[in-house]
């Protein structure tokens, strides 16, 4: 067939436009916490648009090595703020395409209460030798937030030498759930949905846990994920993060 009657049938059949994003599968990279409501919000936009993901999860410090080392992602999903804006610096992406899609929240799970408030967080402070699980705040937000709430109720020097510290939340939660310690700060979205020995840490008592994005995708694939990030960021999905014990990105109290 001649080169122009091939641009020609191209044109009319639409091959360059979006809609021929169906052929396109996007590369979703996403931290451990946030991979169950990623999985759902892919599944709502095949639905949709016919376009298939494969998501990867792994640690946001893990996942952001790959990307820096040139692996092939679409959109990165990280627990935090910092990898995304350390790739602008970077020069790997655009700050156009680095944005905020969610906060995340803290819990404290008291495995001796029924219904755990901050009184019977500060009075923990008088048992010896009882231990409680944290994130390591060096290495995850979600760790940051719980010192942050330690040293806003003044515990934090006493709290400080019976710490067990998991490397990511996730793991500072399997050490909760496995018996290994009785009481635990973790991340609201892992236990939403639990009606016993669980109390949501309000928010003021720690910095936001700013959750963002970035679009890390090739050229011939930028518009296909940044039509993804575009559904990401909808009040569609916005309006549902509650339901996975985050807060949308336009909620007011934050």
């Amino acid at each position: 067939m001649p080169k122009l009657m091939w641009l020609a049938l191209v044109s009319i059949l639409g091959l360059n436009s979006p809609s021929a994003w169906c052929e396109t599968s996007l590369k979703l990279a996403v931290a451990a916490n946030f991979a169950d409501p990623l999985r759902e919000i892919a599944r709502q936009y095949e639905q949709q648009s016919s376009v298939k993901s494969i998501v990867t999860v792994a640690s946001s410090g893990t996942l952001f090595a790959q990307i820096q080392h040139g692996a092939d992602v679409d959109v990165f999903f990280s627990a935090d703020k910092a990898r995304p804006q350390a790739l602008i610096n970077n020069g790997r992406v655009r700050q156009s395409d680095v944005h905020t899609y969610a906060y995340g929240r803290l819990a404290y799970l008291d495995r001796e209460q029924t219904s755990p408030s901050l009184n019977d967080l500060k009075t923990f402070t008088l048992s010896p030798g009882t231990r409680i699980a944290i994130a390591n705040p060096r290495l995850a937000p979600y760790g940051q937030a719980a010192q942050d709430t330690l040293q806003q109720l003044t515990l934090w020097p006493q709290f400080s030498a019976r710490l067990v510290k998991g490397k990511n939340v996730l793991q500072a939660y399997q050490y909760y759930a496995s018996g290994n310690v009785d009481r635990a700060l973790v991340a609201w979205s892992l236990v939403h949905d639990q009606t016993n020995h669980v109390f949501l840490i309000p928010a003021k008592l720690h910095r936001p846990i700013e959750q963002q994005l970035a679009v890390t995708a090739r050229e011939d694939n930028l518009p296909a994920a940044r039509a993804f990030v575009e559904f990401v960021l909808s009040r569609q999905v916005q309006s549902t993060l509650s339901r996975w014990g985050y807060e949308p990105v336009d909620d007011a109290s934050q």
